[in-house]
């Protein structure tokens, strides 16, 4: 899998209403175009069907993309609600 770079995630998931993330942006960033019915239970992704010509993520990838999601969005929110901090995450990230 070909994951995108923290900068391509928010850009690609960020709405008028910030970054928005779930199960369906996750599989999105594994493989934007793949049609596909998910369940989560406890923790594990099970896959019922995929149709897509990339290769079906485990549930672990499921599992790390919607942590490192999660994660970026709680960043968000840390310097959303500390903006003295704004500027240096800007910096760092070269946004």
């Amino acid at each position: 899998m070909n994951k995108k770079s923290i900068k391509e995630t928010i850009d690609l998931f960020s709405n008028e209403n910030g970054f928005s993330w779930g199960t369906n942006t996750v599989i999105k960033s594994l493989a934007p175009d793949a049609c596909y019915d998910l369940t989560a239970i406890n923790g594990e992704f099970i896959i019922n069907h995929w149709d897509s010509n990339l290769p079906q993520p485990t549930s672990r990838e499921i599992r790390d993309e919607y942590i490192r999601q999660q994660t970026i969005a709680e960043c968000l929110k840390y310097f959303e609600e500390n903006k003295n901090l704004k500027y240096f995450f800007k910096k760092l990230f070269n946004f």
